[in-house]
């Protein structure tokens, strides 16, 4: 009996232990949600970081919510900044929000001019050139792929290559439908030239309220691009360097020469033609075309920029390098870019500059037809015969036409250019009277 009474005792004590630390564990928070000025958040979101648990302010600002007691609570609402605070066993947690003004105030680069994100109406869409100098890419435009609504940006995957940017569809189906760019006041028909990592702030003009400035060449779309300059009265050196790596992924899977072999008997079979190949396990795996022609590929890019100035001077300079490996073998591309920008203060109402940049670039491209040559050229041919001769992509190939060894191809039809650029511009900038400013501009683009 007395056993009983033991065991009936420790059973009860642990269901009452389990049953006071699971009570433990739960809190119910409950508080009020203000702006600055005090006034209720109705409909904020209080969310348990973490978990998809969350519940929302009252008309009031009140909230009420049962988390555990180290757990953290995240209040948002649109227009104000995210606050987390944690729990701590806490059971009252009153919440002010400050509101989200610095987006709203940033400069935006429009037309001729430029005004705050607050009072643009029309639609436009800005990037930094902080978040595009991130991507690593060579070209500016390729940086904004996925970065904004209504943007299309295809890209060939060939190095140093540009891509092709649609705003908000085709505006003409006749004539040129490239977009107009718009580099520190001077017009072009594309950047390629430009570093990214020269870039201060870039927009995009998406509808026609904000294009109509400049007029039918805006058909398509405008972007607008900022560079960087140098700062009144300070001084900096920057050195930024990056390592990216390229690879063919979800490769086809490819018979190999014992596959391919059976696969070319079974079909002389059912034509009631002989088998071509007597042995075909003697083939072995035979050649990889995708290993013979892909590789994989290592870009390096290397900025350095020298910025400042005095009270009545400014100056930026800028070099970069570049180079860009293609996934197929001997495909290249670098780039060498410089720029030096520099403004003067001659007196309180009138500023003047310039700035010049230059690009040296040189590519090795490939036929574009060798990604029909790999997938023709069988794997029981070799890449070289016995005697060094190419092996012929023709010997049991399947299909009509003429075959061509890749690796022909991939030695002796490269594509190989140079290009050099200079391009710049002047600026004299009056001040008449607060708000009213007087700016002319003049620029070149020379290249071959």
């Amino acid at each position: 009996m007395k056993k009983i009474f033991t065991k009936f005792s420790a059973i009860t004590f642990l269901c009452l232990l389990i049953l006071s630390t699971s009570y433990a564990q739960n809190v119910t928070v409950k508080g009020v949600i203000k702006d600055e000025s005090g006034t209720a958040i109705s409909s904020a979101s209080v969310t348990i970081k973490g978990t998809s648990n969350s519940v929302q302010a009252d008309v009031n600002g009140s909230y009420s919510i049962i988390v555990s007691g180290n757990e953290t609570l995240v209040f948002t609402y649109l227009g104000f900044t995210k606050k987390e605070i944690a729990v701590n066993n806490r059971t009252v947690i009153n919440v002010t929000l400050t509101s989200e003004t610095t987006d709203l105030q940033q400069i935006v680069v429009v037309g001729y001019g430029t005004q705050r994100k607050v009072d643009v109406t029309g639609s436009v869409a800005t990037i930094k050139g902080e978040d595009i100098s991130k991507q690593s890419s060579i070209n500016p435009i390729s940086a904004l792929q996925g970065k904004v609504a209504g943007v299309n940006i295809v890209n060939n995957g060939a190095p140093g290559s540009s891509p092709q940017i649609t705003i908000r569809g085709t505006g003409t189906i006749y004539g040129n439908t490239g977009v107009l760019y718009v580099v520190d006041g001077v017009w072009y028909d594309e950047v390629s030239f430009l570093n990214p990592n020269d870039i201060e702030v870039l927009s995009i003009l998406k509808d026609a309220s904000s294009q109509s400035i400049y007029g039918i060449r805006a058909a398509n779309g405008v972007v607008l691009i900022s560079t960087k300059k140098g700062k009144f009265g300070q001084s900096s050196i920057n050195y930024t360097g990056s390592v990216g790596y390229r690879a063919v992924t979800n490769q086809i899977e490819m018979a190999n020469a014992t596959e391919y072999a059976t696969i070319i008997n079974e079909l002389s079979a059912s034509n009631g033609a002989p088998a071509l190949f007597a042995n075909p396990s003697s083939y072995g795996t035979g050649t990889n075309w995708y290993n013979q022609v892909f590789r994989n590929a290592i870009q390096t890019n290397h900025q350095l920029s020298v910025n400042g100035g005095t009270e009545k001077t400014s100056y930026n300079f800028s070099l970069g390098y570049t180079k860009e490996d293609g996934i197929v073998k001997t495909q290249d591309y670098q780039r060498y870019t410089a720029k030096l920008s520099n403004d003067f203060q001659l007196f309180k109402p009138l500023k003047i500059g310039y700035s010049v940049a230059g690009t040296a670039s040189s590519s090795n491209d490939i036929n574009g037809g060798i990604f029909r040559q790999l997938y023709a050229a069988g794997p029981v041919v070799p890449v070289f015969y016995a005697d060094g001769t190419y092996g012929d992509a023709n010997d049991f190939s399947l299909g009509g036409g003429n075959n061509f060894n890749p690796q022909v191809t991939i030695d002796f039809f490269n594509q190989k250019s140079k290009n050099y650029r200079l391009n710049g511009n002047v600026f004299a900038e009056l001040t008449i009277a607060k708000n009213f400013i007087f700016k002319t501009s003049a620029g070149g683009d020379f290249g071959q």
